[in-house]
């Protein structure tokens, strides 16, 4: 397929034509209605998608390297294994986003938070896998990534014959912002008004950034390699190969 135009592309999209693979480098794409449209593995290098809606749009594979997503509509997106390096995702709505296994070295606006659950958390701690003191948890690898941990709950449904009236099925809130929001939570159970949500107990963990600690109780030298990987992708490989 040869290098489409702007309405070209927006036409497609509105057909249900796949633009898997193509070839989108460098098209000013701002705020272009591209909703649901399949770019699996398609290449957007240096385009411009400032404000565009891509809500529920395939994006697994696809090359967004130093794409400007600034404000765009990426909620329900598949970025799975996309490559979203030095990309600009400042103000983007990533809500219910999938990004597993996505490169985000130097993007801006991707919050590199992980929601570990209880149940992950005690597996975990039964096999020596992870450190606990107080709220910093550290995984056990070569590397130790280390998080900052923050109580927290996903919740996953109401009960039968409810309506999810705070619009949160799916999201994981604090405790801290699940007060703010006046729910009571019961162990599995989260309470407002008269609803009530089934929630997965957790936690938050937020990266340490600090590379100056030392680790194995030694000092990090000056000329101490950093990991090639994200905490992200270390995390998510040491749970496929320790659950």
């Amino acid at each position: 397929m040869g290098k489409l135009t702007r309405e070209e592309i927006v036409a497609k999209v509105k057909e249900g034509i796949s633009l898997e693979g193509a070839n989108l480098k460098g098209i000013d794409l701002r705020g272009a209605e591209l909703k649901g449209g399949n770019f699996k593995d398609a290449n957007f290098r240096y385009t411009d998608l400032r404000e565009a809606n891509l809500e529920g749009a395939d994006l697994r594979g696809a090359k967004l390297r130093h794409v400007v997503l600034i404000g765009s509509n990426l909620s329900n997106a598949d970025l799975r294994e996309a490559d979203l390096t030095h990309a600009d995702l400042r103000g983007a709505n990533l809500a219910e986003a999938k990004l597993e296994h996505a490169m985000v070295k130097g993007a801006k606006g991707i919050s590199s938070k992980v929601f570990f659950t209880q149940k992950t958390l005690d597996s975990l701690n039964e096999k020596n896998k992870i450190s606990l003191d107080g709220d910093t948890l550290t995984i056990m690898t070569e590397e130790q990534p280390t998080f900052n941990i923050v109580p927290a709950y996903r919740f996953l449904r109401v009960e039968e014959g409810q309506d999810d009236s705070l619009k949160i099925l799916g999201k994981v809130k604090t405790e801290d912002e699940a007060k703010e929001l006046s729910i009571d939570i019961y162990r599995d159970s989260a309470i407002y008004k008269e609803t009530v949500y089934i929630v997965e107990p957790g936690f938050i963990g937020i990266p340490k950034m600090d590379d100056t600690q030392p680790q194995n109780g030694t000092a990090k030298g000056p000329a101490t390699k950093a990991p090639s990987k994200t905490d992200d992708e270390l995390l998510a490989e040491f749970l496929l190969k320790n659950m």
